[in-house]
């Protein structure tokens, strides 16, 4: 927990494109789990300060601890907030992605990278939206 919050303050004196980089960066080193939380049962997801001491990260997980983290940051004020679950047709895999800026800033599709929309929509189908007020970040 206070690795955490160091690392948060220290995304403060950071520009907007390195905090989101180093947040790409320091989620991808994240213990992986396959299934821990339910994709269909937001209202039941974790508090940040729940998700960091439970320390299973899942693909929604990891994703939310990318939103928290972001969240919790002085960032927060430049930034719209979203998950969005995206479905690739024909994979059939789905990508949870932690969306700032309405996609101009996008985290969790790619380990350590930060991508933007454009990459995103060439080959993924947009299946849900998660906004602030869903997840209830605008307590935070």
């Amino acid at each position: 927990m206070r690795s955490w919050r160091e690392f948060r303050l220290e995304l403060d004196s950071l520009t907007l494109e390195n905090a989101l980089a180093q947040t790409a960066e320091f989620w991808a080193g994240a213990p992986f789990t396959p299934y821990h939380l339910d994709p269909d049962q937001s209202d039941k997801w974790p508090d940040p300060w729940t998700l960091i001491e439970e320390n299973v990260y899942c693909d929604i997980a990891k994703c939310l601890g990318i939103v928290y983290t972001v969240l919790l940051t002085r960032h927060r004020t430049e930034l719209d907030i979203e998950i969005r679950v995206y479905k690739d047709p024909n994979a059939g895999v789905e990508y949870n992605l932690a969306c700032f800026s309405q996609g101009k800033y996008i985290l969790n599709m790619i380990d350590r990278e930060v991508v933007n929309i454009k990459q995103v929509e060439k080959t993924l189908q947009l299946v849900k939206t998660y906004t602030a007020e869903d997840l209830h970040l605008i307590n935070y």
